[in-house]
C-alpha cells in the first residue's frame, strides 16, 4: 500500500485530498493506496470571510464547515497535530507521540499571523487577519465617530496582499455611508517599497486611494503601537489603528527544521518538491517561500499540481505537470463593486478593469461555492 500523507487540514490540504481522491479513487478503493490527513481542528474557516465582518455579517454556514464533512469518505482523518515531520525518515510523529510513515507528504501546514508581535490587541490596535480580531474591529468601527485612522501592514509576507486594500475601500463607502467620512482621516503605511508588487496593480490601487482621499506611505517599518499612536520613519497619531501582524510558517515546520528563518517552506516553484527533500514531498499554499501571494485561489490552483504528480508518479512512474506561477484574485472596491486581476511567472498582470457589480457578484458565488468545490475535489 502506498501511504500519502497530509499534514494540514485547511483549504489547501482538503484540496489535495480530494483531488487525489477524484485521480486515485479505484486505487484507494480496493486499499492500494491511502490518503490520510492530520488536523486537529474539528471546523475549517473561510478566512477570507474576515474582511467582511467588520462591515456585514456573513452567515455562519459559510464562514465554518465541519473539517470530516468536507473531506470525501475514502480520505482517513486523524484529528492530530503533526509536531514532527522527518524527511530524512519518511515519518510524521502527533503530538500524542504515534509515528506514521508515508511514501508521499503534502505539506499545507499555512501560516499564522503573529498577534503577540505588539502588545495590545483589542485595546491599542485591531487587526482583521483573526476571526476574533475581525469582530473586535467590528465593535471599534461602529464606535468610530470622526478622527484619524491608520492601517500598517507591519511585515511582508502575509495573507492576501490585497486584502489591506479592499479593507480600505470598503472603508470608504462605510464612512460615507455613516455620514462621517468628513470628519475622518485614513492613512495606510507598509513596510514594503511599494503598495503591490505587479506594477499595474500598484498603479491602480495608488489611483484608488488618491481618489478617495486616502494617505499613504511606503517603506515604513513599525516600531512601536502605542496608545493612540503608530511609531515608525516618523509618528502617526490616530484615534483607530488596525494593523497586519508578522506572519511565520507554523511551528511543526519550524520544529522540524525544514523552513527557513521565518518557517516558510522551500520548495522548486515549478514542481512543488521540497527543497532538500527525497523528492516525495510536497509543500503548497501559504507555507511555501514562493513569492506568489498567499491566498485560498493560490492554493487551489498549486492542489490541482500536487495531486496531479503524485497522481501520475503512481500510474506513470514520473509526473510531468508544472506550477505555473498561477495566481488569480478579486479586489473588493467598496461594498458593492469589485474587479479582478491574474498573473503568473511569465506574464504580469494586466492593469484591471474597471470596478463593478458584476465582478462584486463573482466575488459573492466564490464566497457561497468554494465549499461545494473544495468536497467535490474540482
Amino acid at each position: 500500500m502506498k501511504r500519502i500523507v497530509i499534514v494540514g487540514g485547511g483549504i489547501g490540504g482538503i484540496f489535495t485530498a480530494n483531488k487525489l481522491v477524484t485521480k486515485l479513487g479505484d486505487a484507494v478503493k480496493k486499499g492500494e493506496v491511502e490518503i490520510t490527513v492530520f488536523e486537529p481542528s474539528r471546523t475549517v474557516v473561510y478566512q477570507p470571510g474576515f474582511l467582511y465582518i467588520p462591515f456585514m455579517e456573513l452567515p455562519r454556514y459559510m464562514m465554518f464547515k465541519e473539517t470530516r464533512r468536507l473531506l470525501n469518505p475514502l480520505v482517513k482523518l486523524i484529528p492530530e497535530s503533526v509536531e514532527i515531520i522527518s524527511i530524512k525518515d519518511g515519518k510524521v510523529k502527533t503530538a500524542s507521540g504515534k509515528e506514521y510513515s508515508y511514501d508521499y507528504l503534502v505539506i499545507s501546514t499555512g501560516s499564522e499571523a503573529r498577534t503577540d508581535a505588539f502588545p495590545g490587541l483589542g485595546s491599542r490596535w485591531h487587526t482583521l487577519w483573526t476571526y476574533e480580531g475581525a469582530k473586535q474591529l467590528r465593535r471599534a468601527l461602529s464606535e468610530f465617530r470622526g478622527g484619524t485612522l491608520v492601517l500598517s501592514v507591519t511585515s511582508i509576507p502575509y495573507k492576501c496582499p490585497v486584502a489591506p486594500y479592499e479593507f480600505l475601500f470598503m472603508l470608504d463607502d462605510y464612512l460615507m455611508r455613516r455620514g462621517i467620512k468628513r470628519n475622518a482621516k485614513v492613512i495606510f503605511t507598509t513596510v514594503a517599497p511599494h503598495i503591490h508588487a505587479q506594477p499595474n496593480v500598484n498603479r491602480f490601487l495608488e489611483s484608488e486611494m488618491s481618489r478617495r482621499g486616502i494617505e499613504y506611505r511606503t517603506k515604513f517599518e513599525v516600531g512601536e503601537i502605542g496608545e493612540g499612536y503608530v511609531d515608525g520613519t516618523e509618528r502617526i497619531k490616530a484615534d483607530l489603528i488596525v494593523a497586519v501582524p508578522p506572519h511565520s510558517g507554523a511551528e511543526p515546520v519550524k520544529k522540524s527544521g525544514i523552513g527557513d528563518g521565518a518557517g516558510w517552506v522551500p520548495v522548486d516553484r515549478f514542481t512543488l518538491r521540497v527543497v532538500g527533500g527525497s523528492g516525495a514531498e510536497y509543500a503548497l499554499g501559504d507555507a511555501t517561500s514562493l513569492p506568489v501571494p498567499k491566498a485560498g485561489s493560490v492554493a487551489h490552483f498549486q492542489s490541482e499540481v500536487v495531486a496531479s504528480r503524485i497522481a501520475e508518479e503512481l500510474d506513470l512512474g514520473y509526473s510531468d505537470t508544472v506550477y505555473t506561477g498561477r495566481v488569480m484574485c478579486f479586489i473588493l472596491t467598496g461594498l458593492e463593486e469589485a474587479t479582478q486581476v491574474s498573473w503568473n511567472y511569465e506574464a504580469p498582470a494586466l492593469y484591471p478593469p474597471p470596478p463593478s457589480k458584476v465582478f462584486f457578484r463573482l466575488k459573492d458565488l466564490t464566497n457561497c461555492g468554494i465549499w461545494g468545490v473544495a468536497r467535490a475535489g474540482l
